[in-house]
């Protein structure tokens, strides 16, 4: 095998021989490639589907409103956490609703700004719906039989504010009263209201609540 005989010198047949091993690595190698490229030469691969997960739909709370400020500062706050309206809870009777009126003293100088105050409180043992808006809502002003004040001659109407109250919860209704006398129709000009006794009352829808009694004084002569 190392030593080559016949006719031919032996760098004919080295050369031979060299192109016969050339050929069988050829073919060596392109058994490969045909294994390769029908088996694959990554290993198995990963059939599994994968699924992404449905985020679950989050639902935002609701915020208790308030009624907007207006020229007689109405607004509206609840007194503890009220829940969301929901059409599942009834509506408040008025016998499970009580109003109450008062103010921030028993007595003012004449030509103060007394801060009026309303609650609206659920009495029942179940929640239940109200519509505390400005539009069910009113405080009016009386000397004797004299109507002097409402915050409704001004601030006419509003949108419906709907909430659950639970029992014992109350909503508050503030005003600051300009200490003028006021008719319908807001005209402007109208004089101060005088000194003497008055009495508060508040409306929400139809119920009323008892009267609050305060008082205008004059002031002290100079001396």
């Amino acid at each position: 095998m190392l030593h080559p005989r016949g006719p031919l010198p032996p760098g004919v047949y080295w050369v031979r021989r060299l192109l016969a091993l050339l050929v069988v690595v050829a073919l060596l190698l392109g058994v490969r490639w045909v294994y390769q490229r029908t088996f694959g030469s990554s290993g198995s691969s990963d059939a599994s589907p994968t699924t992404s997960p449905t985020s679950s739909p989050s639902t935002s709370p609701t915020k208790s409103p308030s009624a907007s400020p207006t020229s007689a500062s109405p607004t509206t706050s609840p007194s503890g956490s009220a829940s969301p309206s929901t059409t599942a809870v009834p509506l408040c009777a008025d016998s499970a609703i009580a109003v109450t009126a008062s103010t921030d003293a028993a007595s003012y100088p004449v030509g103060s700004t007394p801060r009026l105050r309303m609650r609206i409180q659920n009495t029942s043992s179940k929640p239940c719906r109200r519509d505390i808006g400005a539009g069910q809502n009113e405080l009016v002003i009386t000397s004797g039989s004299t109507r002097v004040w409402s915050s409704d001659d001004c601030n006419p109407g509003g949108a419906a504010q709907v909430q659950t109250i639970q029992p014992g919860q109350s909503y508050s209704v503030t005003v600051t009263w300009l200490g003028k006398l006021s008719k319908k129709g807001c005209p402007a000009d109208l004089p101060e209201a005088q000194a003497g006794s008055y009495k508060l009352t508040g409306r929400n829808g139809t119920v009323t609540s008892k009267p609050a009694t305060f008082a205008l004084t004059a002031a002290s002569p100079s001396a």
